[in-house]
């Protein structure tokens, strides 16, 4: 689980950012919280400001972690670090998570200077205990590199961080991680890196609008439950079926690249998941792919009926776009042990559909985290959320970001006020500064 997260220097985070998912004192709404390594850690948090205050940025930190890790630095674009006054392109930019997993804490993170597109320090701390015990640590800079944990047992380990010491392109996480699977080495020694690897590769999940996107649900075993969310919701789907389709379709409505990413991505949960029949979806399409043992796929596409019309079967492209975002979601119900990420929620969304899937998340037994950035007001109700799950980005004047929690203005959130109300009237900052006069001046110019 996400403890916390830090983030310097990237797009409009200027100063260190420090984001958590501790909870705070409050005894509302206790069954939020999920007790891990003596630490009681938030299932969610809602991520309010103004358009461009910067609350989309935490998501892109998180996301650019991710990338990196999986695909190196390379993949940066190399003006992402804070371009606003006193930027400074030769100032390092610093991300951390902080995690909770398999009854161990730790810290794992990197410093890069992104207008270089170089590695200047990376590190994997195991906090778990009072003193620290640092599995990897490596400066570029000063070209060292220093584990508690090495012996000449696992040469292997100790040889790849000595060869990585001048490696400023390669995180070190990601060629250990590399070099284990290629070997089928599962020594529980290696236990740290696999843990943290996954987790950040696999079990954090962005769902963003993009060309396609795959999940690690199928939909057709988890038809009944699907089906019955859908219900909860007032979705006007009461079943679907199954139509045989080819894996050409999907090739023809992507480009090589993209193909040969997804084809990847697809073998990679293959590998982790033995028999997993994952859904895609591809424009407005939902596939499910199913990797056989002889490397074909068996590829089948989703048909919806209508509690109105169900002598006919639509496609996932007839559907409105607020269907698809819910059957995108719902993998946020049925699965465990994951960190989703959704930026703008309520995007597609009738406010009585967000607050309604939220509700179903939160009073569910799901061992999922979920974090997203809203608009929708109808979120910032105590009835339904916390006051420590509620966070504010804010830009200044000289375009810097910095977000802040509502527990931060305890004294004035009470439980008995209407904190929606509240944060319209400019209570906790983080809204739009719109100058009416401003623009009746320009009406009358007209």
């Amino acid at each position: 689980m996400l403890i916390g997260f830090k983030v310097k220097n990237f797009r409009s985070f200027r100063e260190l950012q420090h984001f958590s998912m501790i909870a705070g004192k409050v005894r509302n709404n206790e069954n939020h919280i999920i007790e891990k390594n003596n630490h009681k850690i938030l299932k969610f948090s809602g991520m309010f400001g103004a358009n461009g205050s910067g609350k989309s940025n935490l998501i892109l930190a998180m996301s650019l972690v991710q990338t990196l890790v999986n695909k190196g630095i390379s993949t940066l674009i190399s003006n992402q670090y804070y371009r606003g006054i006193g930027c400074n392109i030769e100032d390092d930019s610093y991300f951390e998570y902080e995690l909770a997993l398999d009854n161990k804490l730790y810290s794992y993170g990197f410093e890069i200077n992104i207008y270089k597109k170089e590695i200047v320090s990376e590190w994997l701390i195991d906090m778990t205990k009072n003193k620290e015990k640092k599995i990897f640590e490596r400066d570029l800079k000063k070209k060292t590199y220093y584990s508690d944990i090495s012996d000449n047992k696992h040469l292997n380990f100790t040889n790849c961080l000595d060869e990585m010491k001048m490696n400023n392109q390669s995180l070190f996480l990601n060629e250990m991680t590399r070099r284990l699977v290629m070997s089928l080495n599962d020594d529980d020694f290696f236990e740290d890196i696999y843990n943290v690897y996954n987790f950040i590769i696999h079990d954090t999940v962005f769902i963003r609008p993009s060309t396609h996107k795959l999940f690690d649900i199928d939909y057709i075993k988890n038809k009944e439950k699907i089906l019955k969310i859908l219900k909860a919701l007032d979705i006007n789907v009461v079943d679907y079926v199954v139509e045989a389709s080819d894996i050409k379709n999907i090739k023809l409505k992507l480009s090589d690249n993209d193909y040969n990413n997804l084809m990847t991505e697809i073998d990679a949960l293959s590998t982790q998941y033995k028999n997993l029949r994952c859904t895609l979806r591809i424009e407005n399409d939902l596939y499910t792919i199913l990797k056989l043992q002889d490397n074909t796929y068996d590829v089948c596409t989703l048909k919806f009926l209508h509690k109105d019309n169900n002598d006919n079967s639509f496609g996932t492209y007839e559907e409105s776009d607020g269907t698809i975002r819910i059957l995108e979601l719902i993998d946020i119900l049925l699965t465990n042990n994951k960190l989703f990420l959704i930026d703008e929620l309520d995007s597609s969304l009738h406010p009585l559909l967000v607050s309604g899937l939220l509700e179903i998340f939160l009073k569910s037994k799901t061992t999922n985290q979920l974090i997203i950035t809203t608009h929708e007001l109808k979120t910032l109700d105590f009835d339904l959320v916390r006051r420590d799950e509620i966070w504010f980005a804010e830009k200044n004047e000289k375009g810097e970001s910095r977000i802040f929690s509502l527990e931060e203005f305890k004294d004035v959130a009470r439980f008995d006020r209407k904190i929606d109300k509240a944060y319209l009237e400019g209570r906790f900052g983080a809204i739009a500064n719109i100058d009416y006069e401003l623009i009746n001046d320009m009406l009358k110019n007209k």
